[in-house]
């Protein structure tokens, strides 16, 4: 059917155009190519779409009235199909993004207004999540694009990295002043910590990083809560000791409502404990105008604040 749709647009602008050689030029093929089309509608129509008069070829009964048809359809046609290209190229209407709020507050909420400056069309649809479920949302479509801090076991998924996050320990002044500021893992492991979820995320890495792989993780988790704010808070009303990102803490540090943890360890190895952010999409998506445009501001300069 594809091609009788081809050769339904050259009969069109054959009748525009008065000629096969006109036609031809306007479509962007030879005029054998034109011939070859018409030949094939008619055969494919069953009837005569042109007859010769002299060396010139006119439309038939047949033909004209097919022209006709074609004229009450093949124009708004033509405009949807203007209208449908025009919206994939230009950056407007929703794109919606997925991620956690303390990364957006640090680093994206900076950069936003540019964004919609440059693109006055385009709608931001943000959502602030765990990174798990922005994974899941992305797979179910609810979402176009989001920020993870995990690799997802999802073949679904294209991810690329766009950030990295150091951590740190941290706990009030108030806190260590009670229980002593801890220096080995033996000591730390007598702390109380506030963590994000069971699998001690940033705190594993941090722990590792900092004593090794064979140093048990702390046992004394006091409170899981996932979302880093609600962590800094309950860190600095003395509830414990946290691992948090670097530019969470930054300014409670500098105020002095937190203080930096240094660990003394034995390993010789100068690797900070690190977190990689990833940008993530569907590998399905639409490359839209309005979608390539939000993920290139994504991945363009969003390292560090």
């Amino acid at each position: 059917m594809l091609g009788n749709h081809e050769a339904l647009w050259t009969l069109w602008e054959v009748s525009r155009a008065g000629t096969h050689a006109a036609a031809a030029a306007r479509l962007g093929i030879t005029a054998s190519a034109v011939g070859q089309q018409l030949k094939a509608l008619e055969r494919h129509a069953g009837v005569a779409l042109f007859e010769r008069v002299g060396r010139r070829a006119r439309l038939t009964a047949a033909g004209a009235a097919l022209v006709q048809r074609l004229g009450e359809h093949l124009p708004a046609l033509d405009a949807a199909l203007e209208e449908a290209s025009e919206a994939q190229r230009a950056v407007r209407g929703a794109v919606s993004l997925g991620g956690p709020w303390p990364f957006f507050r640090h680093l994206l909420r900076p950069r936003l207004p540019g964004l919609l400056e440059r693109h006055p069309a385009l709608q931001l649809d943000v959502r602030f999540d765990v990174p798990s479920r922005v994974a899941r949302r992305l797979l179910d479509g609810e979402l176009d694009l989001g920020i993870i801090g995990l690799l997802p076991e999802a073949p679904g998924l294209e991810v690329r990295a766009v950030a990295q996050e150091q951590f740190l320990a941290v706990a009030s002044p108030t806190y260590l002043k009670h229980r002593g500021t801890p220096r080995s893992a033996r000591d730390f492991a007598a702390h109380r910590f506030i963590a994000f979820d069971a699998d001690l995320a940033m705190l594993a890495p941090w722990w590792r990083a900092a004593f090794g792989p064979k140093e048990s993780l702390p046992a004394q988790v006091l409170c899981r809560i996932a979302n880093l704010d609600e962590m800094q808070a309950l860190a600095e009303a003395g509830m414990g000791l946290t691992v948090l990102p670097d530019y969470l803490v930054e300014a409670s540090v500098r105020e002095g409502r937190l203080v930096v943890l240094t660990p003394e360890s034995p390993r010789r190895s100068t690797r900070q404990p690190r977190g990689t952010l990833w940008v993530a999409w569907r590998k399905t998506a639409a490359p839209t105008a309005r979608f390539l445009a939000v993920r290139d501001w994504l991945l363009d300069g969003t390292g560090r604040p």
